[in-house]
């Protein structure tokens, strides 16, 4: 495949439409599929588990977060935090607790985060969402041994963004041992000219700005001993995949401790539905690593 430069309008519009690529079915089921069991995993786990829901990380409507507390939580907990898709434009927390149950069970706290989605949100303001909200849970809950991030689709790119944060503006370093990031978008001026941007209104240097792989940073000492994982699905699109490649050498370039996860047999949507499932190879690998720190 060309570069995405070179491709007619119509092609770019395909690659970044994920829905187009799934092979269980049509588009549009895929994606209400997806919103159905993601509510129904996140009301599940709301049934079961000792829960602090929207909890307000700052002062805008949507900065607010779930958090999961395992049964025990007397002494200090690693925490899973999860950052939602949706294009920057959809889903919320309210359907981001899905995988809890799995995690609670070995003792690891889950946290949903929320940000003020497009159009009410635009990409700077999303992006210091994230950042301030880690900052918030540094600060706020010392039992905290850990943050493991996780973001899926526009969540992993939000998540990358965290990972080139300079920390001294916050006041506190969150202490992030781990990122996986599932099936994201790293470069961002492709969408400028795709559908994607109708509601995300980004200019040329937003879009630059906010790129994760124009903005990778060496490891320092800090980032060294934070793992990161970039997965991607058999069945994402070329230029998903592509992101998802560059992006993970650029990392590894900069001194990043970076593993790529081709995962085959799924799509751009039960490759993170599935981490609800206790025996699938990102709920372990994530799992085992947060267990064992």
């Amino acid at each position: 495949m060309g570069r995405w430069q070179d491709m007619p309008l119509e092609e770019l519009e395909e690659q970044y439409s994920p829905s187009r690529w799934s092979r269980r079915m049509d588009s549009e089921s895929v994606v209400q599929a997806h919103v159905d069991v993601m509510t129904a995993g996140t009301q599940r786990a709301q049934a079961a588990a000792r829960t602090s829901l929207h909890v307000p990380y700052g002062d805008g409507d949507g900065e607010k977060l779930d958090i999961y507390f395992p049964a025990d939580s007397s002494e200090t907990f690693p925490v899973f935090v999860y950052i939602h898709g949706g294009y920057w434009q959809d889903l919320s927390k309210d359907t981001s607790g899905f995988a809890a149950p799995v995690l609670l069970s070995r003792g690891i706290a889950v946290v949903a985060l929320g940000y003020d989605i497009a159009p009410k949100g635009h990409m700077d303001a999303m992006v210091l969402q994230v950042r301030r909200s880690l900052a918030f849970l540094a600060k706020q809950y010392h039992k905290i041994r850990g943050i493991y991030l996780c973001g899926h689709s526009a969540g992993a790119h939000l998540a990358a963004m965290v990972l080139s944060t300079n920390w001294t503006e916050f006041g506190v370093v969150p202490d992030i041992r781990g990122a996986v990031l599932v099936s994201g978008v790293y470069d961002l001026e492709p969408l400028l000219h795709t559908y994607v941007n109708d509601a995300l209104n980004m200019s040329l240097e937003v879009a630059q700005g906010n790129s994760p792989i124009l903005c990778v940073t060496r490891a320092v000492p800090v980032a060294a001993s934070c793992e990161v994982l970039v997965a991607v699905a058999q069945h994402d699109s070329p230029e998903f995949r592509r992101q998802s490649q560059e992006y993970s050498q650029a990392l590894r370039s900069a001194g990043w401790s970076v593993s790529l996860l081709d995962l085959a047999g799924v799509d751009h949507f039960d490759i993170i539905e599935k981490l609800s499932e206790e025996t699938y190879v990102l709920t372990q690998v994530r799992g085992g690593a947060v267990s064992c720190s």
